[in-house]
C-alpha cells in the first residue's frame, strides 16, 4: 500500500501503525567525476547528503541537496543525475518499502526533500543499521524500526520550525547579503546564490524574506539599482554602460527595472540630479 496520495504526491504520510521493510543501505562516496545511475527501481530510498552537493531528478523535478539535506526518491519513478558528482560528494542512502499504513493512528508528514537541522540524530540512526548491516547482526524486525525512526526524525525536526534558532537564520540572510554585494555585477540567480551557500533555493528564499521583508529575487535588482543610481549621479557612463556594470546585459530590461524602482528612466533620473564632482587632491 502506497503512502502517497492525490493531495500529497512529494510526502509519506506515517505512525505507529505503519509496516515497513528495510532492505539494505550504504555510506557512498563519489569516485570523481562520475553521475549517479539512471533508473527506477521498486524500492523507496532515502538518501541524506554528509558532504558536497548532490543534484538529481526524478520524472519532472529537479533537486539540489547541499550538506544535512535528505531526499526521498519514490519507487516506480524514474530518477537519474542532473549533473555529475561534485568533488568530496559522500552521502548515506537506504532502501526500504512501504507495506501497510495504519490511517486511524495519529500521521506524521515525511517531506520529500527537506533541511535537516540536527543531523547527528539522523546520523546516529543511519551509522547504527550500517554497523549492524556490516556484522550480519540486522535483525529485520529491528531494521524496520530504525527505519521508522529515521523518518520520524526527519518529520519532527520539519515539523518544529524553531529549532533552529533564529540568529542562525539571520545570519545566513546576511551571508547571502554580502554575497549580493560582492557578486551583482555577474548574472548571478538565486539559484546560484543558494549553490554557493550550500542551501536549498526555497529556504534560502524563506530565510531571506523574513530577514529583510522581501524576496531574494528583488535583493538582487535592490543592490543592482542602488549601484545603478551611484553610477548616473557620479560617472559620465552611458546607460547602456551603467547596464553592465551593475549585471544587466540587456540594457532595455535594466530600463524597465529601473523605472520600477525609481518611476522614470535612467536618463530622467540623471537629468534630474545634476552630476556631482569630487574634489582632486
Amino acid at each position: 500500500m502506497s503512502p502517497e496520495t492525490e493531495s500529497s504526491p512529494t510526502q509519506i504520510r506515517i505512525s505507529t501503525g505503519t509496516r515497513l521493510c528495510a532492505a539494505n543501505a550504504g555510506l557512498f562516496v563519489a569516485p570523481g567525476a562520475r553521475s549517479h545511475p539512471e533508473r527506477c527501481i521498486t524500492t523507496y530510498e532515502l538518501i541524506f547528503v554528509r558532504t558536497g552537493v548532490l543534484r538529481l531528478w526524478e520524472e519532472e523535478r529537479q533537486f539540489v541537496l547541499p550538506p544535512q539535506h535528505s531526499l526521498i526518491l519514490w519507487p516506480n519513478r524514474r530518477h537519474g543525475p542532473a549533473a555529475p558528482y561534485e568533488p568530496r560528494t559522500s552521502f548515506y542512502w537506504l532502501h526500504f518499502h512501504l507495506e501497510a499504513e495504519d490511517a486511524s493512528a495519529g500521521q506524521v508528514t515525511v517531506p520529500q526533500v527537506t533541511r535537516v537541522t540536527q543531523p547527528l540524530r539522523l546520523v546516529e540512526l543511519l551509522r547504527r543499521f550500517l554497523d549492524d548491516q556490516e556484522n550480519s547482526r540486522l535483525e529485520p524486525n529491528y531494521a524496520s524500526v530504525l527505519v521508522k525512526l529515521m523518518l520520524l526524525e526527519i518529520a519532527t525536526q520539519v515539523a518544529d520550525p524553531q529549532s533552529e534558532a533564529p540568529q542562525q537564520r539571520r545570519k545566513l540572510a546576511a551571508i547571502a547579503q554580502t554575497a549580493l554585494g560582492k557578486r551583482f555585477r555577474e548574472p548571478i540567480t538565486t539559484s546560484e546564490i543558494a549553490r554557493t551557500l550550500h542551501c536549498n533555493p526555497d529556504y534560502l528564499g524563506r530565510v531571506y524574506r523574513e530577514t529583510f521583508g522581501y524576496s531574494l529575487t528583488t535583493g538582487i535588482h535592490r543592490v543592482r539599482m542602488h549601484h545603478a543610481k551611484n553610477l548616473l549621479l557620479l560617472s559620465s557612463l552611458t546607460v547602456k554602460e551603467v547596464s553592465m556594470a551593475c549585471g544587466y546585459e540587456n540594457p532595455d530590461y535594466f530600463r524597465r527595472m529601473f523605472r520600477r524602482f525609481f518611476d522614470m528612466q535612467p536618463n530622467q533620473f540623471r537629468l534630474l540630479h545634476p552630476q556631482q564632482h569630487t574634489n582632486a587632491t
